[in-house]
């Protein structure tokens, strides 16, 4: 209500202390463009990233006074590609860095993008020299692991000599190469988050009431207060409208820094009128903020258009007609890079089709397994980056399988109960252990592993923090289109994006089809591509890699945000969570901490090793206080209850990817010896007395 009454206030004051146009107008400035601006374009969303550079412990023999940081790029393996991104101000030479400028980076998500980070000698003209004799350290890194790293950081170690090799193949680094530690970090640039505003006149004057054939529209400028005098700065401009009766104008974006820098910020809207000569007219205006709009449609919103001019000269005027608010929306445009900063994990999956409608030649099984591998590789190799436990999954297709050799169209590619492989090596070695056992069917049918998948991703985790990608490769004659179309149309639902990928000679024209056509009130999740087309024998195996991953993951992006925008998930805050390598964050960060609960009181970690050194806890059973995401005891597994003892409870982690369930933790428990351990009894008078260390007694 205070809000309210000041906004009435301020709307008296100013009415009296801003003319009109046919008087002292006040100072306009031109903030969106001309007068005769036409509504903004949509919002793009922005795929930029920040860089800064922090070293560390530096450590050269060369001599110095001035360093300077470049930054170089390159999308190719070959080291005479590299381009200059930019380069720093000149710093002093010390062990520890921090260079002051940011390099704005495009990020592209389909290419493997290398930066290479070149510490050098800078000379007297405060440029950066040229000379390799002037680089003192450098290191290479990829972007898809920038983003990828927890908290948007990287921490690498200075070498005097970098390559895309020992970068890409993970070499390791002798200790007299280590000149010192760099980090690495990203930032988001300020994301524009614009208000949609929809405006709607009733009963506005007109020039004549007889043969009136002007156009009305409205202007929206933000109001600035000086000290001599206000200024208006220009936002908008409506199109124009033959109706003075009851306009409706099509609704608009303003951007939140301009309109809303400050929730009271005053923004002033006039109502004119264009004739046919082109000619303008003042009909009123009025005042609003971005506070009082956003209580939305309704009679808080309703406004009188007041003419000064008409106010100050008839004692019964009212009014100039009547605006009303119909639409206020805060609208956030997230793109792919926002969720996957936001911790959004991507998943792959692939599907290997062994059915070949004619016998094949040792030849050509050859080059089938050449390409697979290189397509296998060029599109593993950029979503592994945002997969922080490495593990996928691996299916076959159109195969008789052991041990009776039925026809199977859905099996697990490493013929063991889970179809998870680990890396890409595994999944490539369990292709070839399984051509070693199967048969190849004349046909086969894809829709049996995409429904798998499609549920295997609603059951990936919490919505929002997975989304999978199905790579399907075959070479032969697919029978079951109308099940794959169903199929397709069910995983537009579904975290989910689907590359059928061609191999071979075949004619696909029915696949590519099927996955070209477009079905109403469905998103895209599909795209067909034929590997021939994109391979050439003169080019270097990267180049074809570098074809393959850019026209395969082009539209996974826009398949993700879609299904983000479709089912209402915002791009939240970066998640902290662990992605290192050798953890899936989903499943080993816990909901809740470990518990040990005894009768009176409760005894930290430290205190327990120390009263038992021989005891040995997981690593995942850290003792630091974590905040309760779900608020259930139903969450926590009993791992054993001692009579007036120690009670143990271990939380249950958040479903992965591996889907592990209740059973699979009470055995991993067994296996590391905590489901039937016995706990001494512990006396906490005797801790307090000797400061942690108790004697053991018995039950």
């Amino acid at each position: 209500m205070t809000n309210r009454r000041n906004i009435k206030n301020l709307r008296l004051g100013r009415s009296q202390s801003i003319a009109g146009v046919r008087g002292v107008s006040p100072r306009i400035t031109l903030s969106g463009g001309s007068p005769n601006l036409t509504p903004r374009a949509p919002f793009i969303m922005s795929n930029t990233i920040e860089i800064s550079i922090t070293i560390h412990d530096f450590s050269t023999t060369e001599s110095a006074n001035q360093l300077v940081c470049e930054l170089y790029e390159n999308d190719t393996e070959s080291e005479d590609k590299w381009t200059k991104v930019g380069y720093s101000s000149p710093v002093r030479f010390s062990r520890n860095i921090e260079f002051p400028n940011k390099f704005t980076y495009p990020y592209i998500f389909e290419k493997t993008q290398l930066i290479k980070v070149v510490v050098a000698r800078c000379h007297e003209n405060d440029k950066a020299s040229c000379s390799d004799d002037d680089i003192l350290a450098s290191t290479i890194f990829k972007v898809d692991e920038l983003i990828g790293s927890f908290g948007l950081q990287l921490r690498q170690s200075l070498d005097r000599v970098s390559t895309i090799s020992n970068t890409l193949g993970g070499a390791q680094r002798s200790s007299a190469e280590y000149l010192g530690g760099i980090i690495i970090s990203a930032e988001m640039p300020e994301k524009e988050q614009p208000i949609v505003v929809q405006f709607h006149g009733k009963s506005l004057d007109r020039k004549d009431f007889l043969w009136d054939e002007t156009a009305v529209f409205f202007r929206v400028y933000r109001l600035e207060e000086g000290k001599d005098d206000d200024s208006l700065i220009f936002l908008y401009e409506s199109e124009a409208i033959k109706n003075h009766s009851h306009p409706q104008w099509s609704e608009f974006r303003l951007d939140t820094q301009d309109a809303a820098d400050n929730r009271n910020r005053l923004l002033e809207i006039w109502v004119m009128y264009r004739d046919v000569d082109g000619k303008e007219g003042y009909i009123g205006k009025f005042l609003t903020t971005y506070a009082k709009m956003k209580y939305g449609p309704g009679n808080d919103n309703v406004y009188n258009v007041i003419n000064d001019v008409k106010k100050a000269a008839k004692k019964s005027y009212e009014h100039s007609g009547k605006m009303e608010l119909v639409k206020f929306t805060d609208v956030s445009f997230f793109s792919f890079l926002d969720y996957i900063v936001s911790g959004t994990q991507l998943h792959f999956e692939i599907g290997v089709d062994f059915s070949s409608p004619e016998p094949v030649h040792e030849l050509d099984q050859r080059r089938f397994d050449g390409e697979l591998h290189m397509a296998i590789r060029a599109i593993g190799s950029i979503i592994r980056d945002y997969t922080p436990n490495r593990l996928f999954a691996a299916f076959g297709i159109g195969a008789k399988i052991p041990p009776t050799f039925h026809e199977s169209n859905e099996f697990f590619l490493n013929f063991t109960l889970d179809p998870i492989c680990r890396g890409l090596d595994g999944v490539m070695d369990s292709y070839r252990k399984a051509q070693t056992m199967v048969t190849s069917l004349k046909e086969s049918k894809l829709s049996p592993v995409i429904n798998y998948v499609t549920r295997m991703s609603h059951r990936s985790g919490f919505r929002g923090l997975h989304y999978h990608v199905l790579a399907l490769f075959t070479r032969g004659e697919v029978t079951d289109l109308k099940d794959i179309q169903q199929a397709i149309n069910a995983a537009s639902d579904a975290p989910l994006s689907i590359l059928i990928i061609g191999m071979g000679d075949y004619d696909f024209t029915s696949l590519q089809k099927l996955c070209a056509k477009k079905k109403d009130g469905k998103r895209e999740c599909c795209q067909f591509i034929h590997l021939k087309t994109l391979l050439n024998g003169a080019d270097a195996p990267w180049k074809n890699k570098s074809r393959i991953a850019e026209t395969a993951l082009k539209s996974v992006p826009n398949h993700m945000v879609q299904f983000m925008h479709n089912a209402n998930i915002a791009a939240k805050p970066p998640i902290q969570v662990c992605r290192s390598p050798l953890f899936h964050s989903s499943s080993l960060i816990p909901d809740k901490p470990t518990q040990f609960v005894f009768d009176s009181g409760e005894l930290e970690i430290p205190h327990l090793q120390a009263m038992m050194p021989n005891l040995i806890l997981p690593p995942d059973l850290s003792p630091r206080p974590r905040q309760d995401r779900r608020g259930s005891d139903s969450q926590y597994l009993d791992v054993e209850v001692m009579r007036g003892s120690l009670t143990v409870r271990v939380p249950e982690r958040c479903h992965s990817v591996l889907q592990t369930n209740r059973e699979q933790y009470q055995r991993r428990l067994k296996e590391r010896g905590l489901a039937r351990m016995k706990f001494p009894r512990v006396e906490l008078s005797t801790l307090e007395s000797s400061g942690g260390s108790t004697q053991d007694s018995s039950l």
